[in-house]
């Protein structure tokens, strides 16, 4: 299926698009690195980034609250500020266990690979298999070491120069991969369109075959940016895949008639190439049935916490602000707000406070210091570190930090940073879950791929 979005303007030609709206927290990069390693050097370190503000349960409002830091053994907890808002919940009502005698470790699965961005495993297998956003996946062995042939390479398929956000972003294996060997990717192909394909295992498990591609979703794209990539299926066996806006925040989020600016939720086992599961939001009204949540600018990185019946997303701000937002896998349908709002604070539309209609980010921090993309991550459900149980992981991108917080359905609780104890990781660009489900973290720029470990 290709779906063909409405095409917006035409972009301004360089330098002047180095200073669009789009992208301009973009072009701004280098010079707030330059920055912040001027400010470290001259004042001795520190990182000055101003600690998360939380709100209440979605579809609350929120203050902008500074926050304080204490610190606790192996992490930082993040005290909220005395006046966010929002709808109070009891903080010790949460079932997670509190960390704050836990010490962690980021101990390394595997390193040498040029700019990783995903890793993953089959449920149950002791391999880890690495997203190369150029078109590779690497698999790791058990003891480390990683194999010299791919198990998939789509170079030639795929564009990975024209742009950082381009090239194969997300992987997904089937539920019952160990069965059926089948697994899906989320690539920008040559047209830098957006492509959801479907491969299988060959003979060897160690290497797909490639005859065995198969498109099962095509978006046209416009620019550079703004794809989304995450896929991954949910304990109701349908696949869930991320896009963002396409730059076009003007037209795409908040329509129901384009693909992009949202999550879709498909049934590949149902259709060919797919089918629209009957209990999606849009079926029976105005819209495209595939999606299952819209009003997102560039949701990166989402996850699907079965035990807590929630889907987390990390929505990678625009000028302001960076967010989390998470909604009940019962709740489909749901309006996260891009454009009308950027975190909680009001856009595209100036009224936004009194709507009702719309998903409110349940943390947001703001780019200040070299903050400027956050990683979403998972809630933690391994079992060998039972004092995470219920902890979401999360990241930025460009300031390097990890953090976590537990949500208990009202509040976000027990906000803690974690950066100090497991050290200088990179430029976290994802996370992931290993065969066993615990925390992979993967650092774009040095090329490592990490487990959260205990430390002991």
């Amino acid at each position: 299926m290709t779906v063909r979005p409405p095409r917006p303007p035409s972009q301004p030609a360089f330098p002047a698009l180095l200073f669009t709206r789009a992208n301009r927290p973009f072009s701004l990069v280098i010079l707030v690195a330059v920055a912040a390693l001027a400010a470290y050097l001259a004042f001795g370190g520190g990182d000055g980034a101003a600690a998360p503000t939380t709100t209440g349960a979605p579809g609350t409002s929120t203050s902008d609250a500074a926050a304080s830091t204490v610190t606790t053994g192996g992490a930082t907890t993040l005290a909220s500020g005395s006046e966010t808002t929002g709808t109070t919940g009891d903080a010790s009502a949460t079932t997670a266990p509190a960390t704050a005698d836990l010490a962690l470790r980021a101990a390394v699965v595997a390193d040498g690979f040029s700019f990783p961005v995903y890793a993953a495993s089959p449920a149950g297998d002791d391999r880890v298999f690495v997203v190369e956003r150029a078109g590779v996946v690497a698999v790791v062995e058990p003891g480390g070491s990683v194999r010299g042939d791919p198990f998939l390479d789509l170079t030639d398929l795929i564009d990975s120069a024209s742009g950082v956000e381009l090239g194969m972003l997300g992987l997904a294996f089937h539920p019952d991969y160990a069965a059926n060997g089948r697994f899906f990717v989320h690539y920008t192909d040559l047209d830098t369109d957006s492509v959801i394909a479907e491969y299988a295992v060959s003979a060897d498990p160690n290497v797909a075959d490639p005859a065995s591609g198969k498109v099962i979703l095509e978006v046209d794209q416009v620019g550079f940016r703004h794809r989304g990539g995450m896929l991954t299926f949910g304990p109701d066996g349908y696949l869930y895949i991320g896009l963002g806006d396409g730059t076009d925040a003007a037209v795409n989020p908040q329509s129901l008639d384009t693909l992009q600016g949202s999550i879709l939720r498909i049934d590949v086992d149902g259709g060919d190439p797919y089918a629209v599961p009957p209990g999606n939001p849009f079926t029976t009204t105005d819209g495209l049935g595939e999606i299952w949540a819209y009003g997102l600018r560039n949701p990166w990185r989402f996850s699907i916490d079965a035990a807590g019946g929630r889907l987390y997303v990390g929505d990678v701000g625009e000028e302001n602000w960076e967010e989390i937002d998470t909604v009940a896998l019962a709740d489909g349908g749901a309006n996260f707000g891009w454009p009308l709002m950027e975190g909680s604070t009001c856009y595209f539309d100036a009224a936004c406070g009194s709507r009702t209609d719309v998903i409110r980010p349940i943390l947001e921090y703001p780019h200040e210091g070299d903050q400027c993309a956050v990683t979403g991550g998972y809630v933690y459900r391994g079992a060998a570190i039972p004092q995470l149980d219920g902890h979401y992981f999360y990241a930025d991108w460009c300031a390097g930090w990890v953090r976590s917080f537990v949500f208990d359905g009202e509040n976000v609780t027990q906000p803690q940073d974690w950066t100090a104890a497991l050290g200088e990781l990179g430029s976290v660009a994802s996370f992931g879950l290993d065969g066993a489900g615990e925390l992979l973290l993967v650092a774009s720029d040095t090329g490592a791929v990490y487990r959260l470990e205990a430390a002991s």
